[in-house]
């Protein structure tokens, strides 16, 4: 790691707001319910904030990356009782973390627009802050940095070169090379990376701050990786999302599943634990791209 990547990581501002909702009757809801929640935070948000609703779902130049991600618990059951609680992330990034107060004040009045295609009444239980500790009481904004003294590097200052490394997806990852879809492609951990590093400077770009010769630089220190192996049981989950806006059901799929690396390969370990923070791939505001870091 060199200079432009401890910069970028300080100046990286993340907020990751848990919601918990108890449902106050029986409620039937889709097993990934990414859609179902981008879907209803729109609605709520641009009730009652229009700027806010237009730098969340609104559309910037230049195809950038918009400045939030929806993560839904890993709950995929569908059907729920009353008095069951169920929870989920939304997480702002950069500049979008000064709309904290607009997008909780829309958590709130979204109770009243129900949850799924029977909009099941629900009560917001508690809102807080997930912060590399663990869950805090208010709102807490934290820096990427902050998130690389996680136990994966505070445990072992001095890792060895030889490692292993597993990723695991917890919601479909979308990956594209050449406008195609990983659907058989095992990906190479340079892939991985460089993944990680576009999706960290197209956010950067448009929410953080404007430096070119940061960005450059950013791409120069990635790291040179040595010989590894690798072990992969990945598989392509074929999800569809029913559009209103197109009319259709859209491809939503991606890989899941868990691929190993073993070899002389620690140096990437912090640029991966900078993707498991902004997730990867495409459809990242609907929940897809995060994956579980494992070394």
């Amino acid at each position: 790691m060199g200079p432009a990547f401890y910069v970028l990581a300080k100046k990286f501002s993340i907020l990751k707001i848990r919601v918990y909702v108890q449902f106050q009757q029986d409620a039937e809801l889709p097993s990934f319910k990414g859609s179902m929640l981008h879907g209803w935070l729109g609605h709520a948000i641009k009730s009652v904030d229009e700027h806010a609703f237009f730098v969340l779902y609104g559309n910037h130049d230049n195809g950038q990356p918009k400045p939030y991600i929806i993560r839904p618990s890993g709950d995929l059951k569908t059907e729920w009782r009353e008095k069951e609680f169920y929870h989920f992330d939304i997480i702002l990034l950069g500049e979008a973390t000064k709309m904290a107060d607009s997008v909780i004040a829309a958590c709130q009045q979204g109770q009243s627009l129900g949850l799924g295609p029977k909009r099941t009444r629900f009560s917001i239980i508690s809102i807080c802050s997930v912060l590399p500790t663990g869950l805090k009481a208010g709102v807490h904004q934290t820096r990427l940095s902050d998130w690389l003294q996680s136990s994966i590097l505070s445990e072992s200052p001095t890792i060895e070169p030889q490692v292993e490394i597993a990723i695991h997806c917890e919601t479909p990852v979308r990956l594209k090379t050449d406008g195609k879809i990983f659907k058989q492609h095992i990906p190479s951990l340079e892939e991985w990376l460089n993944h990680v590093v576009r999706r960290w400077k197209k956010l950067s770009e448009l929410w953080v701050l404007d430096n070119k010769e940061l960005f450059e630089g950013l791409y120069q220190e990635l790291p040179q990786l040595g010989d590894y192996e690798t072990n992969a049981h990945l598989y392509f989950e074929d999800w569809q999302r029913y559009s209103l806006k197109e009319k259709s059901h859209l491809p939503f799929g991606g890989l899941k599943g868990q691929i190993s690396y073993f070899g002389d390969i620690s140096v990437a370990i912090p640029w991966l634990v900078i993707g498991e923070q902004l997730q990867i791939g495409g459809k990242t505001t609907f929940g897809l791209g995060h994956y579980k870091l494992i070394a």
